[in-house]
C-alpha cells in the first residue's frame, strides 16, 4: 500500500494529513515530506484519520518528531479518532506522550490553541 501525505497551514499550525499505511515501506516519504518543517519551532498536528496501519517504523517516525518538538518550543498532536489505531499507542506505552483528539479542533485545544479561532 502507499501513503499520501499532504501538508498545509491551518489556524497557525502545520497540519499534516496522512492517508494509507505508515510503515517501513512508506515512512521514508513521510520523513521527506516533513524535511522543510522544523518541529522544534512549530506546532504540528498529524491527522491519522485515514491511516489504516502504523507499524514500528511509523511509530518511530512520530516519536522522532515528538522528541524534536520537545527539544525546542514546538508541539505535536495527533488526530486519531479510531480506537484500533489508538490501541497501538496504548500497547506501546506512547498514549500519554502525545496530545490526542478525535478531530483537528480537539487536538488544537489540547495543545493550548484558542478554541474560538478559525
Amino acid at each position: 500500500m502507499s501513503l499520501d501525505v499532504r501538508t498545509e497551514f491551518r489556524d497557525g499550525l502545520v497540519l499534516v494529513t496522512l492517508e494509507g499505511e505508515l510503515d517501513i515501506y512508506t515512512v521514508g516519504g513521510f520523513r521527506q515530506e516533513l524535511d522543510d518543517v522544523d518541529p522544534a519551532e512549530q506546532v504540528l498536528v498529524i491527522d491519522l484519520s485515514e491511516v489504516t496501519l502504523v507499524d514500528s517504523s511509523g511509530l518511530g517516525a512520530l516519536v522522532s518528531l515528538l522528541n524534536r518538538a520537545r527539544a525546542g518550543k514546538g508541539q505535536l498532536g495527533l488526530v486519531c479518532p479510531h480506537k484500533r489505531l489508538r490501541r497501538v499507542f496504548e500497547i506501546t506505552g506512547l498514549r500519554r506522550a502525545f496530545v490526542f483528539g478525535d478531530d483537528f479542533d480537539e487536538v488544537r485545544v489540547g495543545l493550548g490553541g484558542d478554541a474560538g479561532s478559525g
